[in-house]
């Protein structure tokens, strides 16, 4: 239908007003748009270049509530946004077009060099047309899943969207997909690959029994414990139980597993940024055991409590070659709490250990 002059004007009267700084007036702009149909799409396209951003994301407003085929382009245009809120906000409402299209724009705004919001909101948005019917959306997804060099959180995050879908993905599609998932290097995949096929303990359960066994070498430990801090607060009563499990720290007498465990769990909690476990860090430093204490300075500095100082200050007293490593942990306590030599945390050091808080009080100072 062409565009009769009166309806012309009446659009780019709309158009000027989806800028406005006045909310209720670009809500009626929208809504004004929206009513008009089709016809807006031609004039909102040469209208976008040099709109600003309160007018883009309005424009999405408006172009997300027309059924148009002509709309998509526009949106798949906007997803590319330099605003991040009207990208996210276009990559939502191109995820809701059942239509080839929308799978193959989103699965562009994939690739690596995409900022990590924006993959997720595509991913996200290629899950959501995948649940509506659209096989295409599939093949996108499943190549970021099986990339072993993709980042672990964006695999993680698809493979949530995927077992979550309502209705289920077919089994034929899904099995041979977490059949390869399972036999994953990253942990976190494995573990949800693996739950989503059989009946198996939560996967934080299965990521701490993990972290704790023996044998796991530097880089299988860390990307455990990586995994752990993306599962987020549910991890941490369950490293909370597999600490309590290993019994309390005896000097000397503590076998070097239990340490290692010991000096994981710590570490996994610290990257949760958790201090629950905060009296057994302060009386496992105390006890200072000799061939794991740098994971444990590290979740120290991590979690930067000065409540630890005391702690600290004990180790270098009571074993001097320790100084270095633990004014690195001691530097971070102080700059995360701001603290002063006349902080309580100083007074709290036993009087033998004093000159060895005079210690770590020099290193930190220097450090500054």
């Amino acid at each position: 239908m062409p565009i009769v002059p009166s309806r012309s004007r009446r659009i780019q009267e709309l158009l000027a007003r989806l800028g406005s700084p006045v909310a209720a007036e670009r809500d009626a702009a929208v809504a004004g748009l929206t009513l008009l149909g089709s016809r807006v799409v031609e004039p909102l396209g040469a209208f976008l270049p040099a709109a600003e951003r309160a007018a883009r994301l309005g424009a999405v407003d408006v172009l997300d509530r027309l059924e148009d085929r002509a709309a998509l382009p526009l949106l798949l245009d906007l997803a590319r946004d330099t605003h991040e809120p009207v990208a996210r906000r276009a990559l939502e409402a191109a995820g809701a077009r059942q239509d080839a299209r929308a799978a193959s724009g989103l699965a562009a705004l994939l690739g690596p060099e995409a900022p990590a919001s924006r993959r997720r909101a595509a991913a996200r948005a290629l899950a959501r047309l995948l649940a509506g019917g659209l096989v295409e959306a599939l093949d996108p997804l499943a190549a970021r899943l099986l990339d072993e060099r993709e980042e672990a959180g964006l695999r993680v995050a698809i493979l949530e969207d995927v077992l979550a879908l309502e209705p289920p993905l077919s089994p034929a599609s899904l099995r041979p997909l977490l059949k390869r998932l399972s036999a994953s290097a990253e942990p976190e995949l494995a573990e949800l690959a693996r739950a989503g096929s059989t009946r198996r303990a939560p996967v934080e359960d299965r990521l701490v029994a993990d972290l704790v066994a023996p044998g796991q070498s530097a880089e299988a430990v860390a990307r455990v414990r990586a995994a752990l801090a993306r599962r987020g607060a549910p991890a941490i009563p369950k490293l909370l139980r597999a600490l309590e499990g290993l019994g309390p720290v005896r000097r000397g007498r503590t076998e070097a597993a239990s340490l290692r465990a010991r000096a994981a769990i710590h570490e996994a909690l610290a990257a949760l940024d958790s201090r629950a476990a905060l009296y057994d860090l302060r009386e496992t430093i105390e006890a200072h055991p000799r061939g794991v204490m740098p994971a444990f300075l590290r979740a120290a500095g991590r979690i930067g409590d000065a409540s630890i100082v005391p702690a600290l200050a004990r180790a270098v007293a009571e074993d001097p070659p320790l100084l270095e490593p633990c004014a690195e942990a001691f530097a971070a306590i102080v700059a995360r709490e701001k603290l002063k030599r006349t902080a309580r945390s100083g007074k709290a050091a036993r009087p033998e250990h004093r000159a060895a808080l005079d210690r770590l009080w020099e290193k930190a100072n220097r450090r500054r």
